[in-house]
């Protein structure tokens, strides 16, 4: 199972970078839970999706942020379930602030090799803070 996890995990952060979201949707199973947490009246992009929601994510934080960086430093895996660490920076469009973070994203895939959790971990104070003028 971690072998099939790696590749689905390799396959989403690839179709991520492309920019290509009707493919990274194509990964989740029907029924999969988004989540970065967050208040979606402060800031647009966070909250509990599902699948669904996930390219209404990549358009808001396209039309709001320019992206700087998006890195990933390690990926863990362990049977269906992957964490990766990372760090990312985007200037928000509005405030020209600049959100720098660091982050983990907690994903599990099921035995078809589609994810059926994508939850992010970051810095939500900062991204905030960014945010707001």
């Amino acid at each position: 199972m971690s072998d099939q996890t790696r590749d689905v995990v390799n396959e989403l952060l690839k179709r991520m970078g492309e920019g290509d979201i009707p493919a990274v949707v194509a990964l989740f199973a029907d029924g999969a839970h988004w989540e970065v947490p967050g208040d979606p009246e402060v800031v647009p992009w966070v909250g509990s999706r599902g699948v669904a929601g996930i390219p209404d994510f990549f358009q808001t934080m396209g039309r709001l942020t320019v992206r700087e960086l998006f890195e990933i430093e390690r990926i863990v895996v362990d049977g269906p379930n992957a964490v990766l660490i990372g760090r990312a920076r985007v200037v928000v469009k509005s405030t020209g602030k600049t959100i720098d973070t660091p982050f983990a994203v907690d994903i599990i895939v099921n035995e078809d090799g589609r994810i059926t959790r994508f939850y992010m971990f970051e810095d939500s104070l900062t991204v905030a803070r960014a945010v707001r003028p």
